[in-house]
């Protein structure tokens, strides 16, 4: 390792650098003073030194604004800092730049990042290849500090390393200010009360509406969000509907209003008449794949017409505790890999309600198919309602009518 005179010298023997970049490369010698002063002690240090007879041999440009007692050295304006090329110059035109950008957006906190010319940090890494890194701090870090205090100063909003609101990344290559704005995720729970709706947006407009439009549109409007993810925990077919409550959590990105009013926004949902919705809160990303991953059961209540009278239907009473094996129903193999399954009917109860028709109301293991347990899906699921009772399905209208979420 070299000694600190050794390195102020090889650092300023044919270029000049500015107070900053120089006090930088000591950034971890001493505490409570910016690298702008630190540059400015060590420049009038080595100034004193060659002042008092020393033989040091550096560029006399980076004396320039001292003046010498014992030496006749008249030291000529530098030009710009061979490292930053006075970039830090323009910290307080940039930080105006984006304090602009972030007018239109409501926030408590920030964080600061940077894009740096890539010669800019070339000619960082030949200096540190040249006197060593032991004691020095990067200039994306200066700069990322001082943009970060500068707008801190403007906007009077704290900067959050954790958890912040917004992220500003300023590009210098392109003189942009770039913002990656932290979605608002709200958590709730669903009724869909009508059938024919997805719960999500299709890519084809297939479907007029579906759970996720319904939702979002009051929630996009009041924040001013630029669209909506939307993360359920499972869902129901289209033409089944959700009486039971289902979890879900509505990601709204990059909204420009943070501060919303849920009650007032659960209201207009409810108006819809097609979806309700409960239980909602602002909550962390986290919450979606605690839901997502969750093993809920569910408990459907299945109208089901047969082609033939029913008979033996004590028969069904069998089926509760039974392991239940399904391959990956016909009706989804076109988006879903083909693979087996095994769930568990965990209760089953039944009703006539004519000769063909009877009511089913079934505890289900989460991830089991139960239109499928119910049909057999010619073969693919074993046991089944209809093998058990020996008679085709001619018609399904099915319910999710509790989601078992505590």
């Amino acid at each position: 390792m070299i000694g600190l005179i050794e390195k102020l010298t090889r650092m300023l023997k044919e270029k000049f650098l500015c107070d900053r970049c120089l006090g930088r490369q000591f950034a971890q010698l001493l505490t409570g003073m910016s690298n702008k002063e630190r540059g400015r002690i060590l420049r009038y240090f080595l100034a004193m030194l060659i002042d008092s007879g020393e033989k040091i041999e550096v560029d006399i440009s980076n004396f320039y604004g001292i003046k010498f007692h014992n030496k006749k050295i008249k030291p000529r304006k530098p030009r710009k800092c061979w490292l930053c090329s006075d970039i830090f110059k323009e910290i307080e035109k940039k930080a105006k730049m984006i304090e602009k950008e972030l007018k239109k957006y409501e926030f408590s906190t920030f964080l600061i990042g940077c894009k740096l010319p890539p010669d800019l940090l070339e000619r960082e890494q030949e200096l540190w290849e040249e006197v060593g890194i032991e004691w020095c701090e990067s200039i994306k870090t200066e700069i990322n500090r001082e943009l970060g205090l500068k707008v801190s100063e403007l906007i009077k909003k704290e900067m959050d390393r954790k958890l912040p609101d917004i992220t500003v990344l300023f590009d210098f290559n392109r003189d942009r200010v770039e913002l990656n704005v932290r979605s608002l995720y709200v958590f709730g729970k669903y009724q869909k009360l009508i059938r024919g709706i997805p719960q999500t947006k299709w890519k084809k407009k297939i479907y007029k509406t579906s759970v996720q439009e319904i939702i979002e549109k009051p929630f996009l409007k009041e924040s001013k969000a630029e669209r909506s993810k939307f993360h359920g925990s499972g869902r129901e077919d289209i033409n089944v509907r959700c009486l039971g409550w289902r979890p879900f959590v509505l990601e709204l990105v990059k909204p420009k209003k943070r501060k919303i009013n849920l009650e007032k926004l659960k209201k207009k949902v409810n108006k819809s008449k097609k979806v309700k919705v409960k239980d909602l809160k602002l909550v962390k990303k986290e919450t979606i794949r605690r839901i997502k991953f969750a093993e809920y059961d569910k408990t459907y209540r299945a109208i089901v017409e047969f082609e033939n009278p029913v008979e033996n239907l004590n028969k069904l009473k069998e089926l509760k505790g039974t392991i239940i094996s399904q391959k990956t129903p016909t009706r989804v193999l076109r988006r879903r890999s083909d693979k087996s399954r095994k769930r568990k009917v965990k209760d089953i109860k039944y009703k006539r309600l004519s000769k063909r028709k009877i009511e089913l109301k079934i505890r289900a293991q989460s991830g089991l198919y139960v239109k499928e347990l119910i049909t057999g899906d010619e073969g693919r699921t074993q046991p089944s309602i209809s093998s058990f009772l020996n008679n085709k399905i001619k018609n399904i209208e099915l319910d999710v009518i509790k989601i078992h979420s505590d």
